[in-house]
């Protein structure tokens, strides 16, 4: 990439005021990484009234990568690339009459050092009002002695990269390459973190439609520039509550312009675990003289005009509470928080002209609490880099001298803002829990109600029981559940079958589903793609135990003599027999052959097989289904659904069949009169495997 520049003039050249050592140890002190020297060179861009600010890395070889930097702004004229080896120079004051740049961002002129801090070999291409120029500084090994100041030799040409082509378009600007940067040690995430500090180092407008543009080459040869947006990734749709404070409008982030979200936190105990509310957004509020550490400042501080010194001062920006800081659960609030070892969110970054100040203001407030650490916010506070009063910045400008009283002041706004976000989280944990406790009670009444009606049609069975004694032991029963006894709140639906009739039970549980039953509603073990129990470590059989007996389970029987022949339905019948009463299971059968004795639960009897032999959804069939099965299951859901509060499932509607000529003399046809839904999964679950099936049910093998 480096290309031979001669020397235009070496009388032409521009030394620095210092030596090269001396620059040296300058520029260690000054950046402990690239990532902040770069953020140096981007606000010198912006200082010179860039709209467009380009930042080009070719790492494909770490150990001698190439970085440049290009930017629209106003350029440099020969007497500034003078000022520009000047170090320690007021860059305000003489940056005072500069066309069309006002407010800079830096003001002691170091910011040159962070080229040198990066590489020792660089090259300036600038366009200026008065001209164009080229320029290269080169102090590597061997090229100057400590002691000798280096120079900027003005050169006809500078290395060729991919950006040629921009900065061919660019009429005015500042183009700054710098080669053998050694990044080693920073890897993908380093580099993929790179975009995020970057947007963090600096407050620009939201409104602005150009700003800061990154581009970073790892791999291969790219023909032309693919620059993406540095964009801050902020996510506000986290935040339980923002306080904010724009004196200028176009600072605002789009997302506070627009309405609030609706923000969700975990909460196991409460519907769908989670409590979700509308997320708040207040002011910032009146400064009053009870704010800790007024006093402190004394005539240094007028409340009444906000002026330090005679100098106004104003806190904007806005700081928010996050509402929770757990990542998968901040995640599904919004898909852009991060935390991890090159981001955490809980800081609060202080701005000055736009330019990043301090990022751990937040641990310099000197509070304690469980929700100190899920705080984060952007402010403003311009007073503490005012012209006119001293410079406190440290020499690199990310932090300040903290005794000086404009840090107590700042402290001083900050503190009670923080309490109140802090007080609101509190509040809103809270909340929460009182919610979860009346959750909980509510269950639990509703969970006995279900409770006593169930016990009365249990009752109900044993009329050979006196009606007198069985609602003596219903009122004993319920008076003793009503105290500390919890009943089950989790009800299921068990689907006991063999897996030769696995189509019967696919079209129960899709049948229910359909209807908006969830998965974890229904269990049977031959459920398509199901691993609930090839993965679970416990044998099949502790498994159906388990979910037969720790929950409020409606047990279905799918008797056949495939289900007569296989040793897990025998003891899932056992199971359920044992333990359920004689009104918590529902039967679904072949034939009359295949019912076990012992399975009855003293109604009749519905049976798949025809009087021809065969398995077709009838009338008597499709009734069936709908009455015995499918609704008496959606009660027993419902039931568990108005405990756990969540919306209740839709019933199938059984509409009545006319007769034959009725039929004929419409048009019709039995199926215009059964549910569209049992329709449609018979004929694509049952009706094609019919003929494989009965021919294996028939088979001389599956004889009983």
């Amino acid at each position: 990439m480096e290309e031979e520049a001669a020397v235009v003039d070496d009388n032409e050249g521009a030394e620095f005021t210092f030596s090269w050592l001396a620059l040296k140890l300058l520029g260690r002190g000054l950046y402990s990484n690239p990532w902040n020297a770069l953020s140096e060179l981007v606000a010198n861009g912006l200082d010179a009234g860039a709209d467009a600010v380009r930042i080009y890395i070719d790492a494909t070889n770490k150990t001698d990568a190439t970085i440049e930097i290009l930017d629209d702004g106003v350029g440099m004229s020969r007497s500034d690339i003078d000022s520009y080896v000047t170090v320690g120079r007021d860059k305000r004051q003489a940056n005072s009459d500069n066309s069309g740049v006002n407010h800079p961002m830096g003001r002691k002129g170091i910011g040159k050092l962070a080229a040198l801090f990066l590489s020792p070999h660089f090259f300036i291409s600038t366009k200026h009002s008065e001209g164009e120029s080229k320029w290269e500084l080169d102090a590597r090994d061997g090229t100057i002695g400590d002691n000798d100041h280096p120079s900027l030799a003005r050169v006809s040409a500078t290395p060729s990269t991919p950006n040629n082509y921009l900065w061919d378009d660019t009429s005015t600007g500042t183009r700054i390459t710098i080669l053998g940067v050694d990044l080693t040690g920073y890897g993908p995430q380093a580099i993929k973190a790179l975009s995020t500090r970057l947007a963090n180092q600096f407050l620009l407008p939201a409104a602005k439609e150009a700003g800061l543009f990154l581009w970073v080459h790892t791999t291969g040869h790219a023909a032309e520039p693919a620059y993406k947006p540095v964009e801050k990734s902020i996510a506000f749709n986290n935040f339980s509550e923002i306080l904010q404070s724009f004196r200028n409008a176009s600072y605002r982030p789009i997302e506070l312009a627009e309405a609030a979200p609706v923000v969700k936190i975990p909460a196991k105990g409460l519907p769908g675990g989670t409590f979700s509310f509308p997320q708040e957004r207040e002011p910032f509020g009146t400064l009053t003289e009870e704010i800790d550490g007024w006093s402190e400042l004394g005539d240094d501080l007028n409340l009444e005009a906000q002026t330090y010194k005679g100098r106004p001062f104003a806190l904007t920006g806005w700081l928010g509470m996050h509402a929770t800081i757990h990542p998968d659960s901040a995640k599904a609030n919004d898909e852009r928080f991060t935390k991890n070892k090159f981001y955490n969110p809980a800081q609060i970054r202080l701005y000055v002209r736009g330019k990043l100040a301090s990022d751990n203001l937040l641990s310099q407030l000197g509070l304690t609490g469980t929700y100190v650490n899920y705080v984060e916010g952007e402010i403003s506070f311009d007073v503490l880099d005012d012209d006119l009063l001293p410079d406190i910045a440290t020499a690199n400008r990310q932090d300040f001298d903290q005794t000086d009283r404009r840090i107590l002041l700042l402290r001083a706004l900050v503190r009670p803002l923080v309490r109140r976000l802090m007080q609101g989280r509190t509040h809103l944990a809270a909340t929460i829990t009182k919610n979860t406790e009346d959750e909980r009670g509510r269950r639990d009444t509703a969970g006995k109600k279900h409770f006593t009606q169930q016990l009365r049609l249990d009752f109900d069975q044993y009329e050979e029981i006196s009606q007198s004694v069985r609602d003596e032991l219903h009122s004993i029963i319920s008076n003793k559940i009503q105290g500390d006894v919890t009943p089950k709140q989790n009800y299921k639906v068990f689907i006991s079958h063999a897996s030769a009739d696995h189509a019967f039970a696919t079209l129960i549980d899709e049948l229910l589903r359909s209807r908006g039953a969830n998965e974890e509603e229904i269990f049977y073990t031959s459920r398509p793609g199901t691993t609930v129990v090839t993965t679970d470590a416990r044998a099949l059989s502790e498994v159906v135990r388990r979910n037969i007996t720790d929950d409020n389970t409606l047990v279905f029987y799918l008797t056949s003599r495939n289900f007569m022949k296989s040793q897990y339905c025998l003891f899932e019948g056992g199971a359920g027999w044992a333990t359920r009463a004689v009104s918590e299971y529902l039967k679904l059968n072949v034939e009359f052959d295949a019912i076990p004795g012992w399975l009855t639960n003293r109604r009749g009897e519905a049976i798949l097989l025809g009087g021809d032999g065969k398995i077709s959804l009838t009338p008597e069939t499709h009734n069936y289904l709908i009455e015995g099965v499918l609704n008496p299951m959606i009660d027993h859901l419902n039931r568990g659904r108005d405990i756990g509060g969540k919306d209740a499932i839709r019933h199938f509607v059984r509409r009545d069949v006319p007769l034959a000529v009725e039929l004929s003399r419409n048009s019709e046809s039995l199926e215009d009169y059964f549910d569209e839904d049992i329709v449609e999964h018979w004929n694509t679950i049952i009706e094609p495997r019919m003929p494989e099936y009965l021919s294996h049910y028939y088979a001389p093998s599956n004889s009983m």
